[in-house]
């Protein structure tokens, strides 16, 4: 599930960004003052005039939206996730970053508790300290569930 909605917003984002560089490619005069401008038909370009400017647009790729999924998921930055667990170990951030749905769902239905901002706390100091190795095994251990 994460990963179709990473392939989603992926794909918005490309879709973004090649309407953006489509208005950006040539900007329209609309600074004369001639008055015929306004009563002369707008030519019309046929359209495989405009898809030929959209194929020409840098898409991510299959491939490149799938290995940005790999990266997403499977390697969670130490110094990002301690800092979530720190200051929003109370409804469990740390846990949808990590990967861990299950845990972060437990630790918002618990928040009301005050257990989760505990134990977040607890985490967010333990993983800060962890050493390099250390983390890519505790990474390694919640991909292998």
């Amino acid at each position: 599930m994460k990963r179709v909605l990473t392939l989603i917003v992926a794909a918005m984002m490309g879709m973004a960004t090649a309407s953006a560089q489509s208005l950006l490619a040539e900007p329209e005069n609309t600074t004369t003052n001639d008055p015929q401008m306004f009563t002369e038909q707008v030519e019309e370009k046929p359209a495989s005039v405009s898809f030929e400017a959209v194929k020409d647009a840098s898409f991510p790729t299959e491939n490149d939206m799938s290995a940005e999924v790999f990266e997403l998921s499977e390697n969670p930055d130490k110094l990002t996730a301690g800092l979530l667990a720190i200051l929003l170990g109370d409804i469990g951030v740390q846990h949808f970053y990590t990967g861990q749905a299950l845990r972060g769902v437990l630790d918002i239905l618990f928040c009301w508790t005050g257990v989760p901002a505990i134990i977040g706390l607890i985490e967010g100091i333990v993983w800060l300290c962890d050493d390099d190795e250390g983390w890519a095994e505790r990474v390694a251990k919640w991909n292998s569930r």
